[in-house]
C-alpha cells in the first residue's frame, strides 16, 4: 500500500529571530519597543522583518541584478517600508547590537544610505524587495511589507550653507 499526497509539500519558512543571537535580537527588540512605544509582540515581529530585510540585502549585493539599472537610470535595490525603516533607525542608535546583527547576517556593517527613486515611488522597488525577502527562506510578514517603499529623507534635502 502506498500513500500519496494530493498537494505538494510546503516548505515552512524559518523564524527571522534565528538570524542573530538571542542576545542581539533581545537588545534591538527591547530598544525598539521602548523607543516606539509599541508592544513587545509587535517589536519582535518588526525586528524580525528588519533582520530578513538585512538578509535579503546581503544575499543580493553580490548578484548581477543588485543595482540593476532601470530605463530611467535609477537602480533596483532591496528597500525598506516605513515600519522597517523605523526599526533601522532605532537599531542604528544602539550601535553595538546593530553592528553585531550586521556581522552575523551580512559579514560586515550595513550602512544606511537613504535614497528616493522613481522605482520606489512606482512600486517597482518593493516588488524587487518582496522577491528578495521570499528568497531568503525566512518568514515574511506582509503586514510590514504591504505599503510603499519609503525614504526617510526628502527627495531634495536642503544643502548646508544655502
Amino acid at each position: 500500500m502506498s500513500i500519496t499526497a494530493d498537494r505538494p509539500a510546503t516548505t515552512i519558512a524559518a523564524d527571522p529571530c534565528t538570524l542573530v543571537s538571542a542576545e542581539v535580537f533581545d537588545k534591538i527588540t527591547r530598544y525598539f519597543a521602548t523607543r516606539q512605544e509599541v508592544t513587545q509582540t509587535y517589536a519582535e515581529r518588526a525586528v524580525g522583518q528588519f533582520l530578513v530585510f538585512l538578509k535579503a540585502n546581503a544575499d543580493r549585493v553580490g548578484r548581477t541584478d543588485f543595482g540593476m539599472l532601470l530605463p530611467t537610470g535609477e537602480s533596483y535595490r532591496v528597500v525598506p517600508t516605513r515600519p522597517i525603516d523605523a526599526v533601522w533607525h532605532a537599531a542604528l542608535q544602539i550601535s553595538e547590537p546593530y553592528t553585531a546583527a550586521c556581522k552575523e547576517i551580512a559579514g560586515h556593517y550595513v550602512h544606511h544610505r537613504p535614497i528616493l527613486t522613481e522605482a520606489m515611488q512606482d512600486g517597482t522597488a518593493i516588488t524587487y524587495t518582496l522577491s528578495a525577502l521570499h528568497e531568503t527562506g525566512y518568514r515574511v510578514d506582509m503586514e510590514f511589507w504591504g505599503g510603499e517603499a519609503e525614504s526617510c529623507c526628502p527627495p531634495n534635502p536642503p544643502q548646508p550653507g544655502k
